[in-house]
């Protein structure tokens, strides 16, 4: 007779969660008495290694805080929206990740934007890369902290480490001469190591112009936009239409810190 409360306690103190539910599923029922010992050690295996998935993912998409609880499926895709089926199939495979290249989302207020940009980001939580969502003034302010406090490049070097960074609200207003300094030590060291969504109101030719140095400029936006995937959301606020599917639809949540 199997005692089962030792090997239960082991499984526990071993942290193997998965194969503790797999095991007491197998004691509970007459489902698994046909199987050889091979074929119930496999379906044990199989749920440890489904459990540690499923951990590790809603571990990322925690720590991701991305604004909407948004799935790039629910995404519906029209010519008249600004995006198509091809180019949003393309974001979903994750290859723009992969490839360390950027994504630009620009659209007038309401249109869709974060949800689009949060559904990039659970996307590639899904795929297995980290993702984090911020908002541009967040971003800015934390690097000025950093700054006064002598850990600039320590904290830039912690944002360089996250796959998809997603800077919501991109060059909403002018920026400051140290601002504009920041942002470019930011976006220099993720340059072609990382991916980044910019989301802006702001159509990408205004940028410029509310960067107070032109050749820190020229080198910021150079960086983002070269090789970067651009989408232009079209249509009024889906807010405001409650006839629209939810998807391009949100309400907004109380703002994330990056600490």
């Amino acid at each position: 007779m199997v005692l089962l409360n030792p090997i239960t306690d082991q499984l526990k103190s071993l942290r193997l969660t998965g194969m503790l539910k797999g095991f007491e599923e197998q004691m509970q029922t007459q489902l698994y008495d046909d199987l050889s010992f091979f074929d119930r050690m496999a379906h044990l295996l199989e749920r440890e290694s489904l459990e540690r998935t499923n951990t590790a993912m809603a571990s990322r998409l925690g720590k991701a805080r991305l604004r909407e609880q948004a799935e790039i499926e629910d995404v519906r895709v029209s010519s008249s929206r600004g995006i198509d089926k091809t180019q949003l199939r393309a974001l979903a495979s994750g290859d723009w990740i992969r490839g360390k290249t950027n994504v630009i989302i620009t659209g007038a207020s309401g249109c869709g934007k974060t949800y689009l940009a949060s559904a990039l980001g659970r996307r590639a939580c899904v795929l297995g890369y980290t993702s984090r969502y911020y908002r541009a003034s967040n971003v800015l302010a934390d690097l000025e902290f950093a700054r006064s406090e002598g850990r600039l490049l320590r904290l830039i070097r912690q944002q360089a480490k996250i796959d998809v960074l997603i800077i919501d609200d991109f060059c909403l207003s002018a920026l400051t001469e140290a601002e504009e300094k920041d942002l470019f030590e930011l976006i220099e060291e993720r340059y072609r190591t990382k991916a980044t969504v910019f989301v802006s109101q702001n159509p990408i030719n205004t940028w410029h112009g509310l960067m107070p140095n032109p050749a820190i400029a020229d080198a910021i936006l150079d960086r983002i936009v070269h090789g970067a995937t651009r989408i232009e959301l079209k249509g009024g606020s889906r807010r405001k239409m409650k006839d629209e599917p939810p998807e391009l639809d949100g309400e907004r949540e109380p703002e994330p810190s990056i600490n």
